[in-house]
């Protein structure tokens, strides 16, 4: 059965099957998402304003600020540059060739910026992958303290072994270190 509802951000009528009902569409008049709810039912409040609308068309709006400024840099090209250069080229009644040096000189101003820009962006590249790379070998190396602090206790392996200390001692008692350094093996006995 057909039932209508309005649109919740235009208040345009729409006319759809009842089965279809909670489903989100574009709406024919407006073109925003709106949701379809049977009578005396209404959907959830969605944020009503032009930024959720914008967001939602961000393509559309961007490729239409770009027209725009391509738009205005031309009109100005064309009413403020191509007279000068009009009369700057010798012999020139028409306005294709001044046209013509003028795209060709925007085209070259174009092409200096991205010369100019690419090894700046490429070095900023550079940059954060060398800062990564850094960050990646200082993580997967320990990083240990130049200085032990008092309130550190040493672990198990850094703890002294009284076996090893005692042999140590007895050792130097019995002059093994005097024997090692004379280079004489009948005088140490």
């Amino acid at each position: 059965m057909l039932v209508k509802c309005i649109c919740t951000n235009c208040a345009g009528h729409l006319e759809f099957e009842e089965e279809n009902a909670g489903e989100k569409i574009d709406c024919p008049h407006c073109g925003f998402e709106t949701t379809l709810f049977l009578p005396g039912t209404e959907p959830a409040a969605t944020p009503a304003g032009l930024w959720p609308k914008l967001k939602r068309r961000w393509r559309f709006v961007c490729a239409g600020l770009v027209l725009l400024v391509l738009a205005g840099v031309g009109y100005s090209l064309w009413h403020w540059a191509l007279p000068p250069l009009k009369d700057w080229l010798p012999y020139t009644q028409s306005t294709v060739l001044p046209a013509a040096v003028l795209v060709f000189g925007c085209l070259l101003l174009l092409l200096l910026v991205v010369l100019l820009a690419f090894p700046i962006l490429i070095f900023l590249q550079l940059r954060d992958i060398t800062r990564a790379l850094w960050e990646i070998e200082a993580n997967l190396r320990p990083v240990l303290p130049a200085f032990p602090s008092p309130t550190d206790e040493p672990s198990e392996a850094e703890k002294p072994n009284p076996f090893e200390a005692a042999d140590l001692k007895e050792s130097a008692r019995s002059g093994v270190r005097g024997k090692a350094t004379s280079g004489n093996p009948q005088a140490a006995m």
